[in-house]
């Protein structure tokens, strides 16, 4: 089935909160025994004033799946617009993606492909030439899609509790 991607602005958020929580309890499968995910409600509050901040700063570009006769959006993509930083050259702005989502139910349907190259369309109209993206280590599905699409180890983060 074909997938509709468009922009989102920020009075579209609220559509995005069911989306946000299926990824939250993904994450929760994934890692939820030994590191502390927040609460639904609360996961979802800083999420969505996050968004908010950045679209109102113009540092964020919001995309949105839409599938068939869907009432809501299928998926979503958030890529938030950084300066390079001081080490790497990545041109005056690089992308970074912050979400992906994809409503569990139609995951490895093309959803998530659809959303990165219409984000990487978008990056490279507004002349950026690097994006990024983070994966948790447990998530080998999603890295694999990553890889598949072109991205590459860049950094790795590592977490302690102090």
């Amino acid at each position: 089935m074909t997938v509709a991607v468009r922009q989102a602005g920020e009075g579209e958020l609220g559509v995005l909160e069911p989306l946000w929580l299926a990824l939250t309890e993904h994450h929760r499968s994934l890692v939820g025994e030994t590191l502390p995910v927040r609460e639904n409600p609360e996961s979802w509050a800083v999420r969505h004033e996050q968004y908010r901040t950045w679209l109102r700063a113009g540092r964020a570009l919001i995309l949105t799946a839409h599938q068939g006769e869907r009432a809501g959006p299928v998926g979503y993509l958030c890529c938030r617009l950084l300066p390079s930083g001081a080490t790497f050259d990545f041109g005056e702005t690089r992308g970074e993606i912050t979400s992906l989502v994809v409503d569990p139910a139609l995951r490895d349907g093309g959803i998530g492909t659809a959303l990165l190259d219409a984000c990487r369309a978008e990056l490279k109209n507004r002349g950026i030439e690097y994006w990024s993206i983070g994966v948790l280590a447990e998530n080998t599905g999603a890295e694999e899609l990553y890889r598949r699409l072109g991205f590459r180890p860049w950094i790795r983060d590592l977490l302690g509790h102090t």
